[in-house]
Parts: structure tokens; C-alpha cells; sequence
């Protein structure tokens, strides 16, 4: 598909991502009727993989619009979920196979434990892959549904900005492997209405994997067992006090069996 074709594709599915609920990452829960929504373009190209990549790989690209986002149920519960529209195209041996749908789903709660000087909430994510077919040229997802229990710890400095600590457990039906996931976060505002952010993002496969993947499904970010380690450095402007834009770069540092790249990414954020 010609690129100019890839992009208008992504911006046909934003009709589908705008009408889902959303998600933000933190230990913090909204406070009942409040939300914070991110509407993000992302795009991640990639020739070079840890590890050996499959025969005859070249090149991969994902252009893709993701609503994350999260709403205030109760006090100190917040229902999250994303959505995403992806535009993929693989070359491997000469040949371009391309791909353009909705992905994998992701509908979660979380609930805060300690609301103190500090913030100590849980998390439980379920991943819906019913958006997608199995046949595909480039595969939108692995097909199979997953279930996360995550613990969150966040801490407020004043001027010094805050930190948040994740670890979570992923548990994936069917062949691929069960994930350990952790993140590490600091942010810290800039003049009135700046702020930066930066996050290392990491996912380490338990090795319980029916078999360790290939790219040879089209799909090489599919692989049934991978490691990856992610540092994603974020600028973002408070535009008025409820609109913000942000820019962030994710630069894959470490891994097995997955790719290297940069995902570059643009997003608006609505607060309430």
C-alpha cells in the first residue's frame, strides 16, 4: 500500500478509536467523573533486530492511532482501556505484504490501596483480540486473550516532579509466553505549563512459550517469546488547562528475539 494510501487508512479508523474509552498509566485514580484521554499518531520503522532475524527479513513499518485513556467510577477505582487502528507493512525476500485493521483491545480497572503521601493502587487488564482476522498478511496480533495483575507505587516531590513503579504479570493463552512486565517513571514539570517525562518500559518472557517464534508470519514484534527494554523520553505543553500536546520518542535499548527502532509519536491529551 503507498504511504500516503497507509496514512489515510490510520485516519479512517480514528473513527473507531474515538469512540472507545481510554487509559493512563500511574498508581493516581481519578477522581469520580474525572478522566484524562491521549488520541496518539505513532509511527516505528525498523531493519535491525536483537538476536537473529528470520531469512530474507528487511524492513518493518506500523503506522498506527491509539486512544489510551481512563474514567473515574468510584472513589479510588478507574476503568481503563486502548484501542488501536494499525496500518502495518513487512518486506522479507524481496516481497511487501501489508495489513491495516483494529487491533488488540485492552479493557482494565485499577483500585487504590493507600491514598498517602505516597500512592499504592493494583491493576487487572484483560486483552480482547477480536478485532482482527488470523489470516492476514501482516498479523495485527497474536490472536489470543491475555489477563495482567500489575502493582503500581507513585510519589509526589513538589518542584522535583514524581516517580512510579510498576511490576505486573501477564498470563497468554495458547502458545506464546507469559511476560514479567516492569516501568520505571520520572516526570517533572517545566516553566508553567511544560513538562518531561521519561519512562524505561521492559517486558521479559518467562520462558513457558510453546516454541520460540520467527518473523516469518510477516509480524517479527509477534514472536511467541521475546525481551524487550524500552526508554521512552517524553515533552508535553499544557495548551489550556484541560488540552495538551505531546511529543515522545521510544528508543528499543535491549532485547531478544524482537526489534531494534525508534517509535515516534505525536498525541493530545484532553485532563478533566
Amino acid at each position: 500500500m503507498p504511504q500516503q494510501g497507509r496514512v489515510l487508512a490510520i485516519v479512517a479508523l480514528s473513527g473507531f478509536a474515538i469512540a472507545a474509552p481510554s487509559a493512563q498509566a500511574g498508581a493516581w485514580t481519578q477522581k469520580p467523573g474525572g478522566g484524562y484521554q491521549k488520541l496518539a499518531f505513532n509511527y516505528f520503522t525498523s531493519d535491525e533486530s536483537f538476536g537473529t532475524p528470520a531469512p530474507g527479513f528487511e524492513q518493518f513499518d506500523d503506522l498506527n492511532l491509539n486512544y489510551y485513556g481512563e474514567f473515574g467510577v468510584l472513589e479510588g477505582l478507574t476503568l481503563f482501556t486502548s484501542a488501536v487502528g494499525k496500518s502495518l507493512e513487512s518486506r522479507s525476500g524481496g516481497e511487501t505484504f501489508s495489513t491495516t485493521g483494529i487491533g488488540d483491545l485492552d479493557l482494565g480497572l485499577r483500585y487504590n490501596l493507600v491514598n498517602a503521601d505516597y500512592q499504592l493502587s493494583t491493576s487487572l487488564l484483560f486483552k480482547a483480540p477480536y478485532f482482527y482476522g488470523e489470516n492476514d498478511e501482516v498479523p495485527l496480533g497474536n490472536g489470543q486473550e491475555d489477563f495482567e495483575s500489575r502493582l503500581l507505587f507513585g510519589k509526589g516531590f513538589g518542584p522535583w516532579g514524581y516517580i512510579g513503579i510498576e511490576l505486573g504479570y501477564r498470563f497468554r493463552l495458547g502458545a506464546p509466553a507469559d511476560e514479567f512486565r516492569y516501568l520505571l517513571e520520572y516526570g517533572f514539570k517545566v516553566l508553567e505549563s511544560g513538562y518531561l517525562r521519561a519512562k524505561l518500559d521492559g517486558i521479559q518472557g518467562i520462558g513457558n512459550g510453546r516454541s520460540v517464534g520467527d518473523s516469518t508470519s510477516g509480524n517479527p514484534l509477534l514472536n511467541l517469546e521475546f525481551n524487550i527494554g524500552k526508554l521512552e523520553t517524553t515533552a508535553g505543553w499544557w495548551i489550556t488547562p484541560k488540552f495538551a500536546a505531546e511529543f515522545t520518542a521510544t528508543n528499543n535499548l535491549y532485547g531478544e528475539n524482537t526489534l531494534k527502532g525508534v517509535n515516534y509519536m505525536f498525541a493530545v491529551v484532553y485532563a478533566y
